[in-house]
């Protein structure tokens, strides 16, 4: 939309719009920048007890060898990931700028360990704030707050707004009131997730069945892809897969973040006829969960249990793949469990029997790597390592759906983290960062969301500060 002399209510020098890892890395980079004298604004949809966006409710795993150091080979696994349809140059500029992003993270009072991860087949080395990322957004917080920026809390932006020579001069806003108010803006840093929380937006770009997927978190059903329609609006090209969305399978039964059961290899998986669907077991569990995930949601009624018996609780560290907190159904037979998950009378019963006999003995059970203890029962999926034979009750089970992390399709930016149009050229004022860019196709390069968000966070807030200033001065010489 285009104001010629537009009256503001309020003015800034760069207004940042999403409160999570980006959000909060881009205003602080902003403040930085100028020494101080930058008017900051971040706009925060929640309410503060709950502030943070998608990163909060995060394990906000990192790829990184050390605490400031990517792993090697990170852009060669990044591409391979996305089938090479990824953006290379992205990549090799994360790859250069991580180190000194995160030496200013740690400045902030962010500790980074390397800790157990939900995964429990060999992966590359993580790192991750301990407490998730609850510990990464309150020290931003922190630091913010101890500056003259201003954070608007349960704040929505609506819409930007351009001058005649289409450049960015400020936003539309909607208080918790219901008041739109209009804001001025030397630059405006978009940062405000994806558009899992938009079930509209998931039917239109995901498609069937999208209606049946949740936001994984609190914090991503505020991302409703406000950024990328205002982005839109205004000509910005986009990039990153849009059918397609950060998947993992999560027990529906649970509210707290990352509800996840990655033990699943260990077991078998039944959908609601009390059948197996695929091979559980096919790859290490970081390279399956996100396939498992999507192929759950293509099952009636886009659900799934995973069932085990004792066994499994022989392995080690076997609770830190449980991420629900809700206790799994539990029976003494497979024939009770089978009545408690409310399936087909018999399924399970015949899908365990037949998966028991079919499942070989020649090679040790191996659970850190894969082992080749398959299973090839008869009119049922191969089940490739760790098959071993369901047969020491109480058996158990927890139901899983597919959740969404975050959507891949989004903005396209440049390495400045400018927003650009289909033609390359940068929207003047406008930058974004985090999720709400688009990156990603065919599979998530894993732990690389909240790393790309820290460090295109800080670079989109140090750019648009300086566009900021740079305009400011412009118009006083004019």
């Amino acid at each position: 939309m285009t104001d010629t002399t537009p009256a503001f209510d309020d003015e800034f020098d760069v207004i940042v719009v999403g409160a999570g890892a980006a959000g909060l890395s881009a205003a602080l980079s902003a403040v930085e920048e100028t020494g101080g004298s930058a008017r900051v604004a971040v706009l925060e949809r929640s309410t503060k007890d709950i502030r943070g966006g998608n990163t909060r409710w995060s394990g906000a795993y990192l790829r990184l060898q050390n605490t400031t150091t990517p792993v090697p080979n990170l852009v060669e696994y990044a591409m391979s990931a996305s089938k090479g349809y990824a953006n290379r140059d992205y990549y090799d500029a994360l790859v250069r700028e991580v180190p000194e992003a995160f030496d200013w993270l740690h400045e902030q009072g962010v500790e980074l360990k390397s800790l157990p991860t939900i995964f429990l087949t060999l992966s590359a080395t993580r790192y991750q704030p301990a407490g998730g990322g609850v510990n990464i957004v309150e020290p931003l917080f922190a630091r913010l707050e101890a500056t003259s920026a201003t954070v608007l809390y349960e704040t929505s932006a609506e819409s930007l707004i351009t001058d005649d020579r289409g450049r960015i001069i400020g936003l539309r806003v909607r208080e918790r009131t219901g008041q739109v108010r209009t804001l001025g803006a030397g630059a405006v840093v978009l940062a405000c997730g994806g558009f899992q929380g938009n079930r509209e937006m998931m039917s239109k770009y995901v498609g069937r069945n999208a209606y049946r997927v949740p936001p994984i978190s609190r914090g991503g059903a505020h991302n409703r892809g406000d950024g990328l329609r205002m982005a839109l609006e205004v000509g910005a090209a986009t990039e990153g897969q849009f059918d397609l969305f950060h998947a993992e399978p999560k027990d529906p039964r649970s509210a707290v973040a990352e509800a996840v059961v990655m033990t699943y290899p260990y077991g078998i998986l039944v959908n609601s006829a009390g059948e197996r669907f695929l091979d559980e077991g096919a790859k290490t569990v970081d390279l399956t969960y996100e396939t498992v995930a999507r192929t759950i949601l293509q099952q009636d009624d886009s659900i799934g249990y995973a069932v085990f018996d004792q066994q499994v609780k022989q392995i080690p560290g076997y609770e830190h793949a449980i991420g629900t907190d809700v206790e799994p159904y539990t029976a003494d037979s497979v024939e009770e469990l089978e009545t408690l998950l409310g399936l087909p009378a018999g399924s399970l019963v015949r899908t365990v029997a037949e998966f028991n006999a079919a499942s070989a003995d020649d090679v040790p059970f191996g659970w850190s790597k894969l082992d080749g203890l398959a299973s090839r029962p008869a009119g049922q999926p191969v089940k490739s390592n760790w098959a071993r034979p369901l047969t020491e009750g109480p058996f158990f089970a927890y139901p899983q759906i597919c959740a969404n992390v975050f959507t891949f399709g989004g903005v396209k930016t440049d390495l400045d983290a400018q927003v650009i149009t289909s033609d390359g050229h940068p929207i003047d004022g406008l930058f974004g960062a985090g999720e709400m860019t688009g990156l990603y196709y065919e599979a998530y390069a894993g732990s690389t969301s909240v790393m790309r968000s820290i460090t295109f966070g800080r670079i989109a807030g140090r750019n648009a500060a300086r566009l900021s200033l740079q305009n400011t001065t412009e118009r006083a010489i004019a």
